[in-house]
């Protein structure tokens, strides 16, 4: 009977507690974004979800009366996010953003990742032949053995797009970051690569995959720097490769090198690769579990572009490039951006301009984006595309006031 008495006990000791988190949650909250900098457009506003309050359920948010998704998302250090679109603040603009209960399903999807493999064929050696199709999978591991051209991958890795670009890396032993150019707003990726590589290595009504990689970092490939060189993330025992959302505002791409070989050590490095509605950058997180001080990234080294280098004055600043630099003989522009705090150096090799960072607490980050001169907002002179990295800087360095009202 005591037994009986003490489990009822519990029971309406956890629904009263459950019920006192749910009155002391909102459904409703309301924002005020304020800018005092300078005009921001295509920003996605990111709000801690704990912040919020909010109970349980599905939300929108109404700004300057448009309907737009709320939109959870977690980046590498296990923080969520509430992600709200915001098309344009002006400097000195406050905006009032209601947070509400309800759906969004008219809202168009903005980004989008994906890691397709084939099935129903097999391996002979390192190349996947016989009968096959096609499916798609949110995650994947894969030997540090598997190599390139294995044609089991469609286009090679994962993929991953905004409304304004499209990227991918190639998940075997090159481990370099690509560029597919897009020509329309759309999301494209899902038909792409499905005929075979020269499905997208030639200009299609879409677009393209407009950048020769080769041997080099591409563009915002993670390196190692050895004083000479950069070099690829080449020789681990194992690769995890995850697709950890695909949402209408952000898109994101997880990959874990276990048991990295650095200089004869193992160590193991996670990165969380994030593309943004309205973004023609994407966002690189990496975190190791061994202090490495020469991680690197870059771009490719061609014969057009020259390399230019934004100013120290700020939080965030750049590298670029920009000139026909489209394998379509297109202009085309590249750029990664960075923090002026954890830049060691900017050197290059015979392939890549190359910038070495300084981890914190074995942590980095950086952002790299590339525009094209038949993209739907076309970027035909080197003045247009460094008006394009400053407002992507513009992002980085204005720190926007966010009041919550409770």
């Amino acid at each position: 009977m005591k037994s009986s008495v003490s489990f009822t006990f519990c029971i309406i000791f956890i629904l009263a507690f459950v019920l006192t988190i749910n009155l002391n949650a909102q459904t409703q909250r309301t924002l005020i974004l304020a800018n005092s900098g300078k005009t921001i457009r295509d920003y996605t506003l990111e709000i801690p979800v704990e912040k919020l309050n909010l109970s349980v359920g599905e939300y929108r948010a109404l700004v300057n009366n448009s309907i737009t998704p709320v939109e959870i998302i977690t980046d590498l250090k296990g923080h969520q996010k509430a992600l709200i679109p915001i098309s344009e603040i002006k400097s000195g603009e406050k905006l009032t953003i209601l947070i509400e209960q309800g759906t969004s399903e008219t809202y168009p999807k903005r980004t989008h990742a994906e890691l397709t493999h084939k099935i129903g064929g097999h391996f002979e050696g390192n190349k996947y032949v016989g009968e096959y199709s096609w499916v798609g999978v949110n995650r994947i591991t894969l030997p540090g053995t598997f190599r390139d051209h294995s044609y089991y991958l469609k286009f090679e890795g994962p993929g991953w797009e905004s409304d304004r670009v499209a990227y991918r890396y190639y998940l075997d032993n090159r481990n370099a970051i690509d560029v597919f150019a897009k020509t329309t707003s759309g999301i494209v990726l899902p038909s792409v690569g499905v005929d075979g590589y020269d499905n997208y290595h030639k200009l299609a009504s879409w677009g393209m995959d407009n950048l020769k990689v080769g041997k080099s970092l591409g563009l915002g490939t993670i390196a190692l720097w050895n004083g000479e060189h950069a070099q690829r993330l080449e020789n681990r025992d194992s690769t995890t490769c995850i697709i950890q959302s695909d949402g209408k505002l952000r898109s994101q791409v997880k990959t874990i090198y276990h048991g990295l070989d650095v200089d004869g050590q193992k160590c193991n490095l996670v990165s969380l690769i994030s593309i943004d509605a309205g973004s023609n950058a994407s966002h690189i997180e990496i975190k190791t579990d061994k202090t490495l001080d020469n991680i690197a990234t870059g771009i490719i080294k061609l014969k057009q572009g020259e390399l230019k280098v934004g100013t120290p004055d700020e939080e965030w600043t750049y590298i670029a490039t920009f000139d026909k630099q489209s394998l379509n003989n297109d202009m085309q522009g590249l750029a990664i951006l960075f923090k002026n705090k954890q830049l060691k150096t900017i050197a290059e090799d015979s392939l890549n301009y190359v910038i070495v960072l300084n981890p914190e607490n074995n942590y980095t980050e950086y952002y790299f984006m590339a525009t094209w001169e038949l993209e739907e907002n076309q970027v035909k002179t080197e003045d247009e595309f460094i008006e394009r990295v400053q407002s992507e800087l513009s992002k980085l360095n204005n720190h926007l006031k966010v009041t919550i009202k409770h």
